[in-house]
């Protein structure tokens, strides 16, 4: 009995003085000590989004984790916290894709080290696990760490794990994913025919048109959490030339088509967004949580949703407006492409 006892006392120490071992300054320290045996050099860190689980949002801890990585890093010998503006354009997409490019060429390792820290956490029993990834300036996943946070600690700071709205969000995700999907097949020249109008699918090639996008504050750093009366702006880019059209989706469900002067895009130049003059995009006071910007782009006006009145988003709301500016009739001979590209950001109080 007393061996048993004994026994289990010695594992529940060692899980505990490994949970010890797993905070956020020690996987920075590891991280620090993997990019000395690399490079035997010093090297400077992006923070960038940090989110629950798949959903990309986050609540009120996430700011707490930032802080907490810059305070880690400020510890270290050969590692200094960059801001996002002070990255080019081809290494602010490695932050914005969270590592995964969509057709945009990787930035060249030129000068001194950069890396891009991004994060996932999710619930675990009475802990929160954060894993941390590294990312190089070639778009390679250089390490990965998981830090181990107490539920505890977190609800003694009353932090959120996530926004009241998560729901909503999720369902934005999911139709979003199921709409991919569907251009996907359509991509694969699957047409379905429907009703008595005979309407199509009308192919859209190869979905050739990527989009590159990113929320920025008014110092263009790169942003997924907002504040009551911050002011942002977007930066977008596509491939080909293209015709925009920007959905905001709030945290209250509400769509609301984002006013543009001019919304043609010529290939490879990137444009921000308002583009009227006195005009800024301010996040309002008391709408709080997960929200979203859809970005269309075209080859054609024609490839452009039907920008109506504001209303309440509902479930497949997404397909149905992809599929309405995919739907043609058979004697409409004009060809074009199509696409879409979803920024999700959270307003916390």
């Amino acid at each position: 009995m007393k061996k048993i006892i004994l026994f289990v006392f010695m594992f529940f120490s060692q899980f505990i003085l490994f949970a010890q071992e797993q905070t956020i300054e020690n996987v920075i320290k590891k991280f620090d000590t993997k990019i000395l045996n690399s490079a035997n050099s010093d090297a400077e860190i992006s923070i960038g989004f940090i989110s629950y689980g798949d959903s990309e949002t986050c609540g009120s801890v996430v700011p707490w984790f930032q802080s907490q990585i810059k305070q880690a890093v400020s510890k270290t010998r050969h590692l200094t916290v960059i801001t996002s503006s002070e990255l080019k354009p081809e290494e602010q997409t490695i932050v914005t894709t969270r590592g995964a490019f969509g057709g945009v060429a990787a930035a060249k390792n030129t000068g001194t080290r950069k890396y891009i820290l991004n994060g996932t956490y999710y619930e675990v029993g009475d802990n929160v696990e954060l894993i941390l990834e590294l990312y190089d300036m070639e778009n390679k996943l250089f390490a990965s760490e998981t830090a181990i946070i107490p539920m505890s600690v977190i609800q003694e700071r009353k932090l959120t794990l996530y926004p009241q709205n998560i729901e909503l969000a999720e369902q934005v995700q999911q139709d979003f994913t199921n709409t991919e999907s569907e251009i996907e097949k359509i991509n694969n020249n699957e047409t379905t025919s429907k009703g008595n109008n005979q309407q199509e699918f009308k192919s859209l090639g190869n979905n050739s048109i990527v989009i590159t996008a990113a929320m920025l504050d008014k110092e263009y750093n790169l942003v997924n959490i907002l504040f009551p009366q911050d002011i942002v702006q977007f930066m977008i880019s596509t491939n080909k030339d293209s015709y925009i059209a920007l959905l905001c989706i709030d945290a209250n469900g509400m769509k609301s088509w984002l006013p543009i002067e001019n919304n043609f895009i010529p290939a490879g130049e990137v444009r921000t967004f308002p583009d009227i003059a006195n005009t800024v995009f301010k996040v309002v006071d008391g709408v709080y949580g997960a929200e979203q910007i859809l970005v269309y782009a075209s080859s054609s006006p024609k490839g452009l949703p039907n920008q109506q009145s504001n209303s309440s988003y509902a479930k497949n709301d997404i397909q149905q407006i992809t599929r309405g500016i995919m739907a043609v009739t058979q004697d409409d001979s004009e060809e074009y492409e199509t696409s879409v590209f979803k920024i999700t950001y959270t307003v916390l109080p």
